[in-house]
């Protein structure tokens, strides 16, 4: 499937029927926070795809947070859409990452990352089309995802091995 400039989701499209969104899958409570996460696993040429914002000083793999009544490949469409410009065809399932980390408190989040393939025919350099402001990718060799300061960092190694899909893997 070719990747399209963002806009509205054509006839067809997975999720153009889907329950409107009512608000991420996010919560702060006493306990901590808690998010519902999709992520692109995009590798082109032994290269990855990573994003960063601006300031932000590390690299992660690009998605967003899932909707209330918005399916996980649905959401990753949206999110590459909104980052990009691009609906990529997303993938299947390839990890489902719990990271549990301390940041402002306890935090726990639950992400779902699919494969998404780069269409043959767009350009491995147009990066620039969102409407997301500040945010940078770039193509890193996956042999290099450890020079960076990429988060989260337990995942590289996961990475760069793959295996059979879907895994499990917790992150602490």
């Amino acid at each position: 499937m070719m990747a399209t400039r963002a806009g509205p989701a054509p006839a067809g499209w997975p999720g153009r029927d889907a329950v409107a969104a009512q608000g991420d899958i996010s919560w702060a409570g006493p306990a901590g926070t808690f998010n519902l996460r999709v992520a692109a696993v995009i590798v082109r040429g032994g290269r990855i795809l990573v994003c960063t914002v601006g300031g932000l000083g590390y690299w992660f793999l690009p998605g967003g947070r899932v909707r209330f009544g918005e399916p996980g490949e649905v959401a990753l469409a949206r999110e590459l859409a909104e980052e990009l410009g691009h609906r990529l065809p997303v993938g299947p399932l390839a990890l489902v990452v719990e990271n549990i980390y301390r940041g402002r408190g306890l935090e726990h989040e639950i992400g779902l990352y699919y494969q998404v393939a780069w269409p043959a025919g767009l350009a491995e350099d147009d990066l620039a089309g969102g409407t997301e402001p500040g945010h940078l990718f770039r193509w890193l060799p996956l042999a290099d995802l450890a020079a960076v300061r990429f988060e989260p960092a337990g995942l590289t190694p996961v990475l760069q091995r793959p295996g059979d899909i879907p895994r499990h893997v917790v992150l602490s």
